[in-house]
């Protein structure tokens, strides 16, 4: 078992008044592959044609040159390659529902509005899907119906007052249970203990609203130790984004994959390789490395005197869901105990927007 340093006894989450540490810098990496589509900034270059040369009329030689027109101008076609992703991004957003991870949370969802005014404010048209997707592959409610909750508090505790008992008979469905959907309804302590109504009537949003957003994204603190790996895969498969699936209609082809693990562990549950997730996520998105970024907020190194309730990887281990986002040219790592993740999602939008002037949708 691979576990990492908690500063302090099951607690609250992380109260860090310092800066996040990074040990090489930003942490963000990114190659453009394409020689000829794309420049060392990941910006798509133009390509042009001239022509010097002379016309014939098929008489012989001086009957070519008492013709010539001279420099002949040709016509402007334009970039012959298509604009990169113009804004159009899926997001799908991994998250622990560890028993520590409620300020995590706090935390997300106060980041989520900047992250997205940020890339929003890159394009002139910006066009997302936003999904949370279940990692636990049960409802997390169900323990809130139990006697000791429901039987006694006629709702699922303190951290969790607005919990109805009773209310999932008419509103849990088998794409609650199953990993990989979109989350609607989260439920138990600090979660939000109401079903998600979405525009469109999705598994997950198309516009970015935080209100929205913090309704899928708070998941609560009753999940089991989760495989994000794993559930990544699951989330953009052909079964659940097919027609008929969970997440019918959220992974486009002409949109750049941005996925984000948020996690205050390490990943021990996930049985795919870093490959094999790699492979599977690319094979999602029609072979294209380039349409996909890849951000992850983990535990770090222990720098300095470690802060209570904070998870540390300390003594350093090789995380799987770090071996994972490596995997692709676009990455960019955070850090789990920052005092705000704004900073993260900052760097993580340049990211993206650099990611997405490189992608060229087929």
């Amino acid at each position: 078992m691979r576990r990492l340093l908690l500063a302090a006894a099951l607690g609250a989450g992380c109260n860090n008044d310092s800066s996040p540490a990074w040990s090489t810098g930003p942490g963000i990496t990114s190659v453009a592959h394409s020689s000829t589509s794309t420049s060392s900034t990941g910006t798509t270059s133009t390509w042009s044609s001239s022509t010097s040369g002379t016309t014939s009329t098929g008489g012989g030689e001086d009957s070519a040159a008492s013709t010539d027109p001279g420099p002949v101008d040709m016509p402007d076609f334009g970039d012959p390659q298509p604009e990169g992703c113009k804004g159009k991004i899926d997001f799908v957003f991994v998250i622990s529902a560890l028993g520590t991870m409620w300020h995590e949370q706090d935390q997300l969802v106060a980041s989520f509005p900047g992250f997205t005014e940020t890339i929003g404010t890159k394009f002139a048209d910006f066009d997302t899907h936003v999904i949370s997707v279940n990692t636990d592959e049960h409802w997390r409610g169900i323990g809130c119906e139990t006697p000791e909750h429901c039987g006694n508090e006629s709702n699922c505790g303190p951290y969790a007052m607005d919990y109805v008992c009773g209310s999932y008979a008419d509103t849990v469905f088998k794409c609650d249970r199953t990993r990989g959907a979109g989350l609607l309804y989260n439920a138990g302590p600090y979660a939000t203990n109401h079903v998600c109504e979405l525009a469109g009537g999705h598994r997950y949003m198309i516009e970015p609203d935080p209100d929205d957003f913090e309704c899928i994204a708070r998941v609560g603190t009753f999940g089991a130790d989760p495989p994000l790996a794993d559930t990544l895969v699951a989330a953009v498969s052909d079964d659940l984004n097919g027609p008929g699936g969970c997440n019918e209609g959220f992974l486009r082809d002409d949109a750049l994959l941005v996925f984000v693990f948020i996690m205050d562990n390490e990943d021990e549950k996930s049985v795919l390789s870093a490959k094999k997730v790699h492979d599977a996520v690319v094979a999602a998105k029609g072979g294209d490395e380039d349409a996909i970024v890849g951000l992850a907020i983990v535990p770090q190194p222990l720098v300095g005197e470690p802060i209570a309730d904070c998870v540390y990887n300390d003594p350093p281990i090789a995380q799987h869901l770090v071996a994972v986002i490596e995997s692709f040219p676009y990455h960019h790592e955070g850090d789990i105990c920052a005092d705000s993740y704004d900073g993260f999602f900052d760097e993580a939008a340049d990211l993206v927007h650099e990611a997405c002037s490189s992608f060229i949708p087929q």
